[in-house]
C-alpha cells in the first residue's frame, strides 16, 4: 500500500489487526457474515468449498488480499478460509476499508489493479480449457500464486510445500510432484527446500496456455505496485 498518503496509511495502521494461525486452523467460517478485508502477511491460506475456483484462484499468498467480494454487502463467506500453514493474517474493518476506497486514490488504484488481474488470469485459464491436464493445473496455480500484482510479497520464491499445492490443485502429492519435476526439468522453476523459486515466467505462461506476453502498460504497472523505477 505504499501508494497511501500520510493520512490513510494512519488509518490503516491504527485499525489493522494481524493475528497468528497455525497450519489447519479455520480462519473465517462458511456462511459467516464478511465483515472484515483479509490479507496474508506470511504464509499461504486456502478458500475450501468451491470446487469451481480455477486452480490458485482458490489460495491467498503473502501480500494478497481476500474477502472484497462481499465486503459490506448482505453476503456471507461463501467457502471455509484455512491457514494451510502458519499464517500471519491481517484483517481491516469493513469501515476502515469503505472509507480507503472512498477518500483515496492510491488505495482504488490499488484494489482495482488486483481485481483486474484476477479476473485476467481467470479469463485465461478458462480460455485455455478446464480442467486441463495435471501439469497445466499445477503450472496455472504457480502463475497466480507467483503474480506479482496479486501477491506482490511473494517475489520469486513461493514457501509451499508438494503436500499444500496438492490440496490447492486438488490433485494427489504424487502427481503434484510429477508436474513440479516436469517444469522444473523444462526450466521454468527451481526446486528448493520447503519452497519453489520462479525461473522462466513467460515459459511458464505459455506452458499453462497463456500464452500471451504482458503488454508494455501491464510491465508498467507491476513495476509501479513493486516499487521499481
Amino acid at each position: 500500500m505504499s501508494g497511501l498518503d500520510d493520512t490513510s496509511l494512519q488509518r490503516l495502521q491504527r485499525d489493522l489487526q494481524v493475528q497468528t494461525y497455525e497450519a489447519g486452523t479455520l480462519v473465517r467460517q462458511r456462511a459467516e457474515p464478511t465483515r472484515q478485508w483479509v490479507g496474508v502477511f506470511s504464509g499461504l491460506l486456502l478458500l475450501r468449498g468451491d470446487t469451481d475456483r480455477p486452480p490458485g484462484a482458490n489460495a491467498v499468498a503473502p501480500g494478497g488480499w481476500v474477502g472484497e467480494d462481499t465486503l459490506g454487502g448482505t453476503e456471507n463467506w461463501a467457502e471455509d478460509l484455512v491457514a494451510l500453514r502458519k499464517t500471519h493474517v491481517g484483517f481491516l474493518p469493513a469501515d476502515t476499508y469503505f472509507w480507503l476506497r472512498e477518500r483515496s486514490l492510491g488505495f482504488n488504484h490499488t484494489l482495482l489493479a488486483r481485481l483486474e488481474r484476477r479476473m485476467r488470469l481467470c479469463r485465461q485459464q478458462l480460455r485455455a480449457g478446464r480442467p486441463g491436464s495435471a501439469d497445466e493445473r499445477v503450472a496455472q496455480a504457480l502463475l497466480m500464486l507467483f503474480d506479482p500484482v496479486l501477491h506482490p510479497a511473494v517475489g520469486h520464491l513461493l514457501r509451499v510445500t508438494q503436500e499444500e499445492l496438492a490440496e490447492i490443485c486438488r490433485l494427489s502429492r504424487q502427481r503434484v510432484n510429477q508436474a513440479l519435476q516436469r517444469l522444473s526439468s523444462l526450466g521454468q522453476l527451481r526446486l528448493r527446500y520447503g519452497g519453489i523459486e520462479l525461473i522462466a515466467a513467460e515459459s511458464l505462461r505459455s506452458f499453462a496456455g497463456h500464452g500471451e506476453a504482458e503488454s508494455v502498460a501491464e510491465q508498467g504497472l507491476i513495476a509501479e505496485l513493486q516499487g521499481e523505477p
